[in-house]
Parts: C-alpha cells; sequence; structure tokens
C-alpha cells in the first residue's frame, strides 16, 4: 500500500517526452531532426550543437541564411602534433626522445577524422559526427531543403510588409 504510489511514479516517468537540445527556440521554430546523443540538431531556423554540460558557452547556432559554404576537411588533435615535433627536437639531447616522439605521432594521426565544416561570415562551426559519404550527401541536401525553405518565408514576410 504505501509503495503504490512511488511505483506509479516511476512509471510515469516513461511517458514524459525526450528531451530536446536546451537552448530555447525562436518564436516559430520547430525541430526537424537530431542526434541520438542530442549534441546536434537542425531546426526550421538554424543548426544548433550543444556542447558539453560543463562547457560554459553553451550551444553555438548558426541560422540557415547565414550559411556560406560546406568543407569537408581531415582535422587532428593539434596538441598532439606539437609534442611529436617538441619531442623530435630534443632528440638532440636524447636519442630516447625519438620513441615519444613517434608515440605523439600515431595519436596524432588516430586521431584524425574527416568532419563537416559549416562556414557562415562570422563563425565556422565543426560537426562533431563521423559520417559515410553517401550518408553526407543526404545530411546536407536536408540542410539545404531547411535553407530553401527557411529563405522563401523570409522573402515572403519582406514582400508581405
Amino acid at each position: 500500500m504505501i509503495l503504490s504510489p512511488l511505483l506509479f511514479q516511476k512509471s510515469t516517468k516513461l511517458y514524459f517526452p525526450t528531451r530536446m537540445p536546451c537552448s530555447r527556440l525562436i518564436d516559430g521554430e520547430q525541430y526537424l531532426i537530431q542526434t541520438v546523443d542530442k549534441k546536434l540538431a537542425l531546426t526550421t531556423h538554424r543548426v544548433i550543437q550543444t556542447r558539453k554540460p560543463w562547457d560554459l558557452r553553451g550551444s553555438n547556432s548558426i541560422m540557415l541564411e547565414d550559411i556560406s559554404n560546406w568543407e569537408i576537411k581531415t582535422t587532428g588533435k593539434a596538441l598532439y602534433l606539437g609534442l611529436s615535433i617538441a619531442a623530435a627536437l630534443m632528440v638532440y639531447f636524447n636519442d630516447s626522445f625519438a620513441l615519444v616522439s613517434g608515440f605523439f605521432l600515431m595519436l596524432y594521426m588516430m586521431t584524425r577524422y574527416r568532419r563537416v565544416h559549416i562556414l557562415s561570415e562570422k563563425t565556422t562551426m565543426v560537426l562533431p559526427l563521423d559520417v559515410e559519404e553517401s550518408q553526407l550527401e543526404k545530411l546536407i541536401e536536408m540542410v539545404r531543403q531547411a535553407k530553401k525553405a527557411r529563405l522563401s518565408v523570409i522573402n515572403h514576410q519582406a514582400q508581405q510588409s
């Protein structure tokens, strides 16, 4: 008897809708698609990238009408490359630094991934996705369609005013 309200409370939590990214939506904005880990979302107005909870910057977003270009670049951790070069310079003092340099060079090579960079006039957003080439075209096409729809809404509103 005493535990029945607690069991009911636990079961009702299962029916709540899933949380969307923590950024507030603009009036009339709706979610189109988001990643499973909720780090990236495409809405009718913008692309939203949420960061880790302890990051003070919160979320990063680019309005769809501000997107100027897409680039697919191979990026790696520059820290590992810098440590490899520094250890290679230390070989002058001791030959064992050659192994350390090789270790950091291998770490740099292992952390290189193909990432999608969304470019606008003010900022560049690096998407945290590992996407295959065939799936990447679908993603880019979906953003292009959302951008085209957004621009048509903006043009329609400008003509009415």
